[in-house]
């Protein structure tokens, strides 16, 4: 089944559920008034794990709403810029019953420590792989499949239904975890596709049958005009209408749009590392592999009624 998320603004989840009510509650530097909007309007970007970028844990108010306990993420930005003791210590101090850290893959000796937390359980929950689409050369794209339009915007009735069908039995981080409730995922994804729609840094484009006007599927984009790169936030294909050119045509038609009409130069996107469908999609359409973050949820034991550290 053709779907992807992108994690994190993350895209991707980028990150599910931390929207714009997402608040800094710990840092161990000061960001510039420009990074702390896009970190409070969604989450995290791929440029948040830009080598030399913030060390900080945010406590993430919609998802300690959407669990019913305190909840945090803590975002690694890539390279060895911060050292693990950094980011042990920062785990350390926060006082949330669930703590979601994203770091990249090769940070080994890092997931040795968080696994041998004793006041945690950790659990690797999942790999996001980011993929990487270059602009430059975006004249030759063909945008449209025969008996197939392309629209920007879209009711979000029809977002939300195909959403519904796509997204229904899909797994992502919170579904690896035992402890979370197995019925959040989907609505996760409609509370955040929601969120997206009503971003004035948002491009939602819909593909639409030429004969019946249903639409087939739909691309969400978050576009980071000042670091000129862009991410697919978020995209699905109704099930009845997947492996018939929709989703390709979606993604040239985004890539198109960010090239003619747009400063962008690169376009991201994510999805768990298991989603072999849509990388094998990707890379026929030519996106290069970027970055691998692998996703720890790290849950204190005392918050959790689990065995007291020893």
């Amino acid at each position: 089944m053709i779907r992807s998320t992108s994690r994190g603004r993350v895209a991707g989840e980028r990150n599910v559920g931390t929207t714009t009510d997402t608040a800094i509650d710990t840092s161990i530097s000061v960001r510039t008034a420009r990074h702390y909007r896009q970190i409070h309007r969604l989450a995290h970007v791929i440029q948040d794990f830009a080598a030399g970028g913030v060390l900080t844990l945010q406590h993430s108010e919609t998802e300690s709403r959407r669990f019913g306990f305190s909840v945090a993420r803590l975002l690694v930005p890539v390279g060895q810029s911060h050292s693990d003791d950094a980011v042990i210590a920062l785990v350390r101090e926060s006082s949330s019953a669930l703590i979601i850290l994203r770091a990249e893959s090769t940070r080994d000796s890092l997931f040795q420590e968080l696994r041998a937390l004793r006041a945690f359980e950790s659990l690797h929950a999942d790999t996001l792989c980011y993929y990487h689409w270059a602009l430059a050369n975006s004249e030759n794209d063909n945008q449209e499949r025969s008996g197939l339009s392309i629209e920007h915007g879209g009711a979000w009735r029809e977002i939300d239904e195909i959403l519904t069908k796509s997204f229904q039995e899909y797994k992502n981080h919170y579904s690896m975890n035992s402890r979370l409730s197995s019925g959040v995922t989907l609505s996760a994804y409609q509370q955040w596709a929601a969120g997206l729609m009503q971003d004035s840094q948002s491009v939602a484009l819909i593909a639409r049958d030429h004969t019946t006007g249903q639409a087939l599927g739909f691309v969400l984009l978050i576009v980071d005009e000042p670091h000129a790169l862009a991410e697919v936030a978020l995209n699905a294909v109704r099930p009845d209408a997947q492996r018939g050119g929709v989703y390709s045509t979606l993604m040239q038609s985004a890539r198109a749009h960010l090239a003619h009409e747009t400063d962008i130069r690169d376009l991201y996107i994510s999805t768990q590392i298991g989603n072999t469908a849509v990388i094998a999609a990707w890379k026929k359409l030519g996106l290069t592999p970027h970055l691998d973050l692998c996703t720890y949820h790290l849950m204190r034991r005392d918050a959790f009624d689990s065995a007291a550290p020893h």
